[in-house]
Order: C-alpha cells, then sequence, then structure tokens
C-alpha cells in the first residue's frame, strides 16, 4: 500500500430503498458525472469509488449500492453493519417506494441507532408530472426521524453533488461527535479519586459542677 492511499479516509456510504427508485443511477450521476439512462438490476451488492477532498484532507468515498428486491434484502440489511453513513431513497411517482421508508429506518436504527448518520431522497422530480408524493409529505416525513431530506434528479442533476456533500459531512460530524464522547469516557475513567480526611474533634471531660 502506497503512503497516498495509507494517508485517506475512507468513508463507506450505502443507498438503500426499494427496486427501481434510482440508486444506480444515483451513485454513477454523482461518482462520473453520467447518467445511465437503461435501467439494469442491480444484483446483491455494488460499489463505486470517488474521491474528494474536504479541507484538505483527501477522502475516499465507496459507494455500495444495493437491490431493493425482496429476496436480497436481509443482503443489504447486513451491510448496513458495516456502513459509516445511509442515502435512502424513493420514487417521487412510486407510493409503495415512499410507504417503505419507515421499515428501512426501522431497520437502520437496529442495527446502528438513531444518531447514525442518513439522508433521506426524493428521486426523479424531472418526472413532476406524474409526481404522486408531494414535497411536503417527504419533508414531513424526513422531519419525523429528523433527517436532512432533498429532492433529485439523476437526468438534469438536480441536488446529486448537494446530497453527495451532505451526507459525507454528516459521517464527519458523527466521527468528531464520537471521537470526543470516547475522550471524554476516557478523562472520567482515568480520573483519581480525592479522599479529603476529616478531623475528629476531641471532646474533654466535663468538670464538675459545684
Amino acid at each position: 500500500m502506497s503512503d497516498e492511499e495509507e494517508s485517506e479516509e475512507r468513508i463507506k456510504i450505502m443507498a438503500l430503498g426499494n427496486s427501481k427508485v434510482g440508486k444506480t443511477s444515483f451513485i454513477i450521476k454523482y461518482t462520473d458525472n453520467t447518467f445511465q439512462d437503461v435501467y439494469l438490476a442491480t444484483i446483491g451488492i455494488d460499489f463505486k469509488i470517488k474521491n474528494i477532498v474536504i479541507k484538505e484532507i483527501q477522502y475516499k468515498l465507496f459507494f455500495y449500492d444495493t437491490t431493493g428486491q425482496e429476496k436480497y434484502r436481509s443482503m443489504a440489511v447486513n451491510m448496513i453493519k458495516n456502513a459509516h453513513g445511509i442515502i435512502l431513497m424513493y420514487d417521487i411517482t412510486d407510493k409503495s417506494s415512499f410507504d417503505a421508508i419507515p421499515e428501512w429506518i426501522r431497520s437502520i436504527h437496529d442495527l446502528k441507532g438513531k444518531n447514525f448518520p442518513v439522508i433521506l431522497l426524493g428521486n426523479k422530480i424531472d418526472l413532476e408530472d406524474v409526481r404522486v408524493i408531494s414535497q411536503e409529505e417527504g419533508k414531513k416525513l424526513a422531519d419525523e426521524y429528523k433527517i436532512e431530506f432533498f429532492e433529485t434528479s439523476n437526468i438534469d442533476g438536480t441536488n446529486i453533488n448537494e446530497a453527495g456533500l451532505a451526507i459525507v459531512n454528516k459521517i464527519l460530524d458523527n466521527r468528531r461527535r464520537v471521537s470526543i464522547s470516547d475522550s471524554n469516557s476516557s478523562i472520567s475513567s482515568h480520573s483519581v479519586k480525592v479522599s479529603v480526611k476529616t478531623k475528629s474533634k476531641k471532646v474533654g471531660k466535663s468538670k464538675k459542677c459545684c
């Protein structure tokens, strides 16, 4: 391994959601700035890599593309365990993909906790004329789970870069938060107990009166 590879920070990001919501196209658009206009079902797990620099630090992003097919659902759930962050996606023209979001979020919370970095994307806003999920509905669901929300288009690139950067920043913020928490725990566990000795006051014999 080269010195450059050793100095890179590696970040694993998973794209989750039902089949055909545009996970593969989103990753290709973000990593290669191209649009894949032919639907090819992802079989199991696939990934692409993108290198970015934030505040003079180079990061290698691994985007894991997971199938939304039910028979591969357990594989996707198991992959969550190794992820640093999740891009959760639905199709604004497909109500069933939107209705499945709470189930995906429950799986994430069960495996990674409620503070795990997640963003929600309502994809395919280029199909506005056949939209069935409003922007307000998407925002309301995201607010319910306290996660950031974007509406995106893999065709014209609307909010693609913004969403990609948002999940990376959430992962980095989470790392800093965990690092500070671990540091405070370490300080607490190594603290020295100081016992304070109190001097007991001797009480003399009382003089006989009279």
